[in-house]
């Protein structure tokens, strides 16, 4: 079962065409049934699914009672996503030798459903559910059984409650009658793709060394409402001989990541992801990424490409087999070291995206924050879904489906989004495709196009509290007229959050830089909660929520203004925090002061982080005054600990008498009490922020 696995993966995932020959149908009336049977296991190893099919389905003809070449043949059929024969070829198996291969039900049902029949399919997964402890194949989880269900139920609901977009084959020009796959906008009227580019039906042959066709990118131009496709796409990317696809390009538009693909010495498939670099107008030659992200044991492909949120460096998603994954294929990434100059070991992107079976074809849509792959591990309507989940790294809300008519019963993958979000691509073997074996063998490109599509914006300016004429319980009218009297604040740095309506999570989706005049803008979606909120130490308790809900039209959001209290990075002395003579210990009445100052604005400013100081006057020897400041800090630091407040957001620190703020003595060299007195204090000031300062940490 795990080499029927393989192939599957082959097949749909890493873009390799089965390897083929120029010549035509091997005439097999004349085999006997030892040389079907050995050309077909040969076919079969080398990964040619369709050859392999055209010598078993002969064989099992003349020999129906060779139980294990007929579960075989059901497996080939289904891997070559001919689920009608597939789904009779395992009723066949099940009902004749049920006792011995139960997994032959299983793929009876997954038959059913990719045939859109989801009630019969749904009894044939719950029968099999009741055997699942008998069965050898421990791929099959109860969980995956569980999810297969579950998709049976809400296929239905999805299908009678579509999205309100059309989906379009597109032409011969780009879809002929092989696989095509990864379509990438370039722009509005410009695509590149990757296709087989020849109608010729291909089979394999051990003996043929003629050169074998291979995939490659091309350009396809719309022109009209039409596209026009077939243009070799001219860069220093596509090498004549080796399968070439899977393109993503960084945000800037200047590094292309791509795959190559090759066949090991036993025959197996494996993916290395490439990138070319644009110096100028020019495509660079395409070096091969790090042996941590190409590790030679396993396969890497389809890259896409997403920023990190806090310090928006670049992060590699792709799709990878290798060890510490959950099932076949998952989803892993590796971000970009500046300093280094390279990449990051992989890490995978976890369970709330990779499921036991396979996910695959990612795209990181960066107005969003939310990555769109493809799974079949997930409950869908059937084969790969695409679905959708906001986050980064392993940080991810739950995916949710995309929905139909984006989904069907088929496989459905390489779902991206074009420059103006109105429309984009999807890669399909739904009904109506161009095919040569069977309605739903091979891959075509389609577009979809929202019917109803909505813009949504907003904008304000910000301003600056600390003017001395914002004053309490102004009206609207109030604060609009004071605007104009007020300088706006430049170079003040806005976020955007969305927020989760089920779990209330806050997902970082974009952020902002005030100019001269004040104002920020942010594009938003429709039926969303949101959240402005100010970045910076300075800025605190500044936030501001917008709801998009009910707006189901172009629209433009105009914000009042947002009048901003500023912190000062300054120290702050607290006043009357007072010791004991020659001691540490805080009196009540210092911690008085304390709570109604510092432990109140910590309490408001959930995010900065504080340093804590004390200070004594001259007198005494240097190293006791150093000690005993350091311990009041300290006291300050455990109090306010002791009240909630986090150890990471606090900082102490003792100076002695490091850092006089007036003079100790007086200019005739006599004792200043004055100076001594100010010398003697506690201060605060603010030294960054827990966002600021935390790195992108990877969490479950």
């Amino acid at each position: 079962m795990r080499e029927f696995k393989n192939i599957i993966i082959v097949f749909l995932a890493l873009f390799i065409i089965l390897p083929v020959s120029g010549q035509s149908k091997i005439d097999t009336r004349n085999f006997s049934p030892n040389k079907l049977k050995s050309y077909g296991k040969n076919a079969d190893r080398a990964g040619d699914v369709y050859s392999a099919i055209d010598f078993l389905e002969p064989y099992c003809k003349q020999r129906p009672n060779d139980a294990d070449m007929n579960f075989r043949l059901g497996e080939l059929y289904y891997a070559s996503r001919d689920y009608q024969k597939a789904e009779k070829q395992f009723t066949k198996v099940y009902k004749s030798w049920g006792t011995d291969f139960p997994e032959a039900l299983y793929y009876q049902a997954a038959s059913m459903k990719s045939l859109g029949r989801y009630a019969e399919a749904k009894e044939v997964f719950a029968k099999f559910q009741r055997k699942l402890k008998s069965v050898k194949d421990k791929s099959i989880t109860a969980t995956m059984i569980k999810n297969e269900i579950t998709g049976c139920d809400i296929a239905q609901v999805l299908i009678d409650n579509p999205l309100k977009v059309t989906v379009e084959h597109l032409n011969p020009t780009i879809n002929g009658r092989h696989v095509e796959l990864s379509p990438i906008a370039l722009s509005d009227s410009l695509l590149l793709y990757a296709s087989l580019q020849t109608d010729t039906t291909f089979y394999f042959s051990h003996d043929d060394t003629a050169q074998i066709p291979t995939r490659q990118f091309y350009l396809a131009r719309r022109q009209g409402a039409d596209w026009s496709g077939g243009k070799t796409f001219d860069a220093p990317i596509n090498v004549a001989g080796v399968e070439t696809g899977n393109g993503a390009f960084s945000r800037d538009g200047n590094r292309f990541y791509f795959t190559r693909s090759s066949r090991t010495w036993q025959g197996k498939s494996r993916c290395e992801i490439y990138v070319s670099k644009r110096v100028g107008n020019k495509w660079q030659e395409p070096a091969k990424l790090n042996a941590m992200i190409n590790d030679p044991n396993y396969t890497a492909t389809q890259p896409t490409v997403g920023y990190t949120a806090k310090s928006n460096l670049e992060v590699l998603y792709f799709v990878s087999d290798r060890l510490g994954g959950r099932g076949g294929l998952d989803i892993w990434y590796a971000i970009y070291d500046p300093k280094k100059k390279d990449f990051s070991e992989p890490r995978n992107a976890g369970v709330k995206v990779n499921t036991q079976a396979n996910e695959m074809t990612p795209f990181y849509d960066f107005a969003t924050r939310t990555l769109y792959f493809s799974s079949n591990g997930h409950p869908g309507l059937g084969g790969y879904d695409v679905f959708k989940s906001m986050g980064e790294l392993r940080k991810w809300l739950e995916p949710r489906n995309a929905g139909s008519p984006i989904n069907t019963s088929y496989d459905d993958l390489y779902f991206s989004i074009s420059k103006n979000r109105e429309n984009g691509f999807l890669v399909s073997n739904r009904p109506g495709g161009n095919s040569f074996r069977n309605p739903n063998c091979c891959d075509d490109i389609y577009q979809y196009h929202w019917t109803e599509f909505v813009r949504i914006s907003v904008t304000g300016a910000i301003y600056p509290a600390e003017s001395g004429k914002l004053k309490k319980n102004m009206d609207q009218s109030q604060l609009m007229a004071l605007k104009n009297t007020i300088k706006p604040l430049d170079k003040a740095v806005l976020s955007l959050y969305m927020i989760d309506k089920d779990t209330k999570e806050k997902i970082f989706i974009d952020r902002d830089t005030t100019m001269a005049d004040g104002v920020y803008a942010f594009d938003l979606m429709p039926d969303r909660e949101y959240k402005l909120e100010m970045e910076g130490f300075q800025y605190f308790n500044e936030q501001v929520n917008i709801s998009t809900s009910g707006i189901d039209f172009s629209y433009k959001i105009e914000m009042p203004p947002i009048w901003v209290s500023i912190l000062s990075d300054k120290p702050i002395v607290l006043k009357n925090v007072y010791y004991e003579f020659n001691k540490a210990e805080l009196t009540p009445i210092a911690k008085q002061a304390i709570d109604s100052t510092l432990f109140e604005l910590m309490e408001k400013a959930t995010d900065i982080i504080v340093e804590v100081s004390a200070h004594t006057d001259s007198i005494g020897n240097f190293e006791y005054n150093k000690k005993l400041s350091q311990e009041r800090a300290d006291n300050v630091v455990g109090y306010l600990v002791s009240k909630g407040i986090s150890n990471k957001r606090l900082v102490a620190k003792g100076y002695g008498a490091e850092k006089p703020v007036a003079p100790n003595s007086n200019p005739d060299g006599t004792d200043s009490p004055e100076g001594r007195e100010k010398n003697r204090r506690t201060e605060f000031r603010v030294i960054g922020t827990l966002s600021s300062q935390t790195e992108d940490v990877d969490t479950e």
